[in-house]
């Protein structure tokens, strides 16, 4: 994940290092275990992205985005930064597929570049209003959280259980495959990891790459988050 590398470096950096060094009676590795422990709490966890449609009624999308990466984007420019970041993740599986999937790096750059556009010429009250209306918060969970809206669904709590959340790479995989312009494209990606294919593909899925749920006094429990419930 792009935004996380610096974060992966440095810890295998760390980890490295304690690894190699020989530990001594009186040493003090509390400030190292302590960054190692923040370093796997912002790479862990989901994102849900919460939009308020009125004071008694909110709903919320979940994605394997970890806590360190959640947030909304506040300015154009950031969202921006985020449409690029997608484009150049899914493009990177185009590529490694090679120039079968030529048509669709120009089909998601023609795509995600028109939504940049759409953005950026979108009027500021507009924009600052549609922002207004979010809120980012981390959840340990996209399954769990979306349990009673999963089970209105159709599944059972078997399922529900041996249901996981994708990681976010695997996020940018599916969306690839999903995204591709051509059969052959697909086809060459699915390929590359048919096991998680089957997975988010199978009746039902027991791998998700997002989910859904809402809270607010409006909304039925069959659909209500599990701990998210914050009125803004």
């Amino acid at each position: 994940m792009k935004k996380t590398t610096p974060i992966l470096l440095t810890l295998l950096f760390f980890v490295t290092s304690f690894a190699n060094c020989k530990a001594e009676s009186k040493e003090d590795n509390t400030p190292l275990l302590a960054f190692l422990l923040y370093t796997n709490d912002q790479l862990s966890g989901n994102c849900a992205i919460v939009t308020k449609n009125s004071a008694t009624s909110y709903s919320v999308s979940i994605t394997p985005t970890p806590k360190g990466a959640c947030k909304v984007d506040r300015t154009k420019a950031e969202v921006e930064a985020t449409y690029n970041t997608t484009k150049n993740n899914i493009i990177a599986y185009y590529t490694k597929a090679g120039s079968v999937c030529d048509s669709s790096v120009t089909s998601i750059t023609n795509g995600i570049n028109t939504q940049i556009t759409n953005s950026n010429n979108t009027n500021d009250a507009t924009f600052e209003a549609s922002v207004a209306s979010k809120r980012a918060f981390s959840v340990p969970n996209l399954v769990v959280e979306t349990a009673a809206k999963l089970k209105n669904d159709g599944r059972t709590e078997a399922q529900i259980a041996a249901t996981s959340p994708t990681s976010l790479d695997d996020y940018f995989y599916v969306a690839a495959v999903e995204g591709s312009s051509t059969t052959a494209c697909a086809n060459a990606l699915k390929a590359m990891n048919q096991t998680l294919i089957d997975a988010v593909t199978s009746t039902p899925p027991t791998k998700l790459i997002f989910s859904t749920c809402t809270y607010g006094s409006a909304e039925p429990a069959t659909t209500k988050c599990a701990t998210l419930n914050t009125e803004f």
